[in-house]
């Protein structure tokens, strides 16, 4: 098989997905990647058309954890003032604006390139963090949403006429559990409580449109916070609805030695690859949560049900016909019901030593890649 090069890369030059992508290249046999910094790409200092143009194969990585970028991606949303933010660790500046400033510069990317090979395509990485379209798109496989709310008042109104008392809140656009609650609320005594992500800190004084009404700032915390106050509660909600959240029915997951669990699936070319389960004493599984990966082999689930989790697998990358991967995380439901799948994740794959096939996740991308590539060209 002839193995194509010519790789380029959008990312942050710093970040550890950058730099394990590279040694999957060389694990390939290939070239390191042109590493075209976001920093670069959005103050407009790297030529990125001419770039574009001669590239053969693009991969678009996260531009998290580089509060630079992320001020730039606020201003392109129309942030007033955005570059003069300081950098306090963990803080929720103002997700819907930063998701109309990324949703900007994707479009700009796709715009300005040529014919390239996208790893993910940028309107499919845009998708893919819309949650709210990601449910329209496959209604069929996911848990169906509530209402939208817009604040607290209409969310409580609406859950004291449902027979279900728990809610998972979250954010439209986010990712690793920011902006994220879990809702209950005992109809027999009134009483509510909330497990979430999300620490308010109050009577802090904020540029305008990023603090609560009284002056609260939000961050995201590694320590799943418990809140049974009702103005607590109403704070943390009203933030998040007046950000753009979605609602669903809080379904209870299955269970493995104590504890639920629910699974990150790799979708590479269309097929389940890598697969791991989070499982959590709490409502959120997600491992940098300080929950624990478990193989899933120690599942021992039916054949039947890995049919199912390939079958959900393969219709949600369909509706992603111009990527390559999805990190996809899936609900299998305690009641035994088929599995559901939670989210499609573009930037889902950085899952450290885990294998499939004796590849790692970047190389198994890398090889479906070439072999793709090797098809078009007729080369077998």
């Amino acid at each position: 098989m002839r193995k194509f090069s010519s790789f380029v890369l959008i990312g942050n030059p710093e970040n550890r997905r950058v730099r394990f992508f590279q040694e999957a290249l060389q694990d390939a046999g290939l070239e390191p990647a042109l590493v075209i910094p976001y920093l670069d790409v959005l103050n407009d200092i790297c030529m990125l058309d001419e770039v574009l143009a001669k590239a053969c194969t693009v991969r678009i990585e996260s531009p998290g954890e580089n509060f630079e970028v992320e001020k730039r991606i606020l201003a392109l949303g129309g942030l007033e003032n955005a570059l003069a933010l300081e950098d306090e660790r963990g803080r929720i500046y103002h997700p819907r604006l930063w998701f109309q400033g990324f949703s900007q510069l994707m479009t700009s990317i796709a715009q300005r390139a040529g014919k390239v090979d996208w790893f993910n395509h940028p309107a499919d990485i845009v998708s893919m963090f819309n949650k709210p379209l990601c449910k329209q798109l496959l209604q069929a496989y996911t848990l169906p949403a509530c209402p939208v709310f817009s604040c607290y008042d209409e969310f409580f109104a609406f859950v004291e006429k449902q027979q279900a008392s728990r809610f998972f809140i979250k954010l439209n656009s986010s990712s690793s559990a920011s902006g994220v609650v879990a809702y209950e609320y005992n109809k027999s005594n009134g009483r509510e409580q909330a497990y979430s992500t999300v620490e308010v800190v109050h009577g802090m004084n904020g540029m305008s449109g990023m603090s609560g009404t009284h002056g609260e700032r939000f961050y995201n915390s590694l320590k799943v916070k418990k809140y049974t106050a009702r103005d607590t509660i109403r704070t943390v909600l009203d933030f998040l609805f007046a950000q753009g959240a979605l609602t669903e029915r809080w379904i209870p997951k299955a269970s493995h030695e104590g504890s639920s669990y629910d699974l990150r699936v790799m979708g590479i070319a269309g097929k389940r690859r890598h697969a791991i389960a989070r499982l959590s004493r709490g409502p959120m599984t997600n491992l940098h949560l300080g929950n624990q990966r478990c193989a899933v082999d120690e599942l021992e689930l039916s054949s039947v049900t890995w049919k199912d989790i390939d079958t959900l697998v393969e219709n949600t990358m369909q509706a992603f016909p111009l990527s390559l991967y999805a990190g996809l995380d899936i609900l299998l439901p305690r009641d035994g019901q088929p599995p559901v799948l939670l989210e499609a994740n573009a930037f889902g794959d950085l899952l450290p030593n885990l294998l499939h096939d004796a590849e790692n996740t970047y190389l198994a991308e890398i090889n479906a890649v070439l072999r793709r590539q090797a098809g078009e060209h007729g080369e077998h």
